[in-house]
C-alpha cells in the first residue's frame, strides 16, 4: 500500500518550498511509528518490545533527518563568490593569453591544439559549477529518485511485516 495518503502525496509533490517536502515525509513516518508501537502497546499492555521497537525506528528516523540535514547543507552551501571571480577571471586571462602566445610563436597550426585545452579547461570550470548542488533533476546530478523509490519499498516491507 501507499505510505502517503493522496492529500499528503499532493502537498509533498506540489509544494512552492522545496525544504517543506522532505519535512512532510519524516513527520508522517513518525506518526506511522507512533501509531504502530502506540496501538500495539495498548493491546499489550506490558510494552516492553513495543517500546524498543519505537526506539528502534525513532533512531532510523532520525538517522534519516540527519541525513537530509546533511544533503540540505551541502546543496545550501554555493561555491564562494571570491573564488569564483578568482578561478575564471585568471582561467580567461591565461588561455587568452596562451592562445595569443600560440599564435605569435607557432602560427595558426597551434590554434586547433590549444582551442581544444581550453575547451577542456572551461570545462573543468563548468563541471566544478554542476557539482555545486548535486541534488536536483539533471542529467549530471545524484540519482535520488531511484534510491527514494528503493527506500520507500523497504519502508514499505518493513511496515506490512509489522502489521502481519
Amino acid at each position: 500500500g501507499s505510505l502517503l495518503l493522496d492529500e499528503e502525496a499532493d502537498a509533498v509533490l506540489n509544494t512552492s518550498d522545496n525544504n517543506t517536502g522532505p519535512i512532510i515525509v519524516l513527520d508522517r513516518l513518525r506518526k506511522m511509528v507512533w501509531k504502530l508501537t502506540m496501538y500495539r502497546a495498548e493491546k499489550n499492555s506490558a510494552g516492553g518490545p513495543r517500546d524498543m521497537l519505537y526506539q528502534q525506528l525513532n533512531v532510523h528516523l532520525d538517522t534519516l533527518t540527519g541525513a537530509w540535514g546533511a544533503c540540505e547543507r551541502i546543496n545550501g552551501t554555493p561555491l564562494p563568490l571570491v573564488y569564483v571571480v578568482h578561478l575564471r577571471t585568471f582561467l580567461l586571462l591565461y588561455l587568452l593569453l596562451w592562445q595569443m602566445e600560440a599564435a605569435a610563436n607557432h602560427g595558426w597550426v597551434a590554434l586547433p591544439t590549444v582551442f581544444a585545452a581550453s575547451w577542456g579547461l572551461l570545462g573543468i570550470e563548468a563541471a566544478a559549477v554542476e557539482c555545486e548542488r548535486p541534488f536536483q533533476w539533471h542529467g549530471n546530478h545524484l540519482p535520488l529518485g531511484k534510491m527514494c523509490v528503493v527506500s520507500s519499498r523497504n519502508v514499505a516491507q518493513t511496515l506490512n511485516n509489522l502489521r502481519g
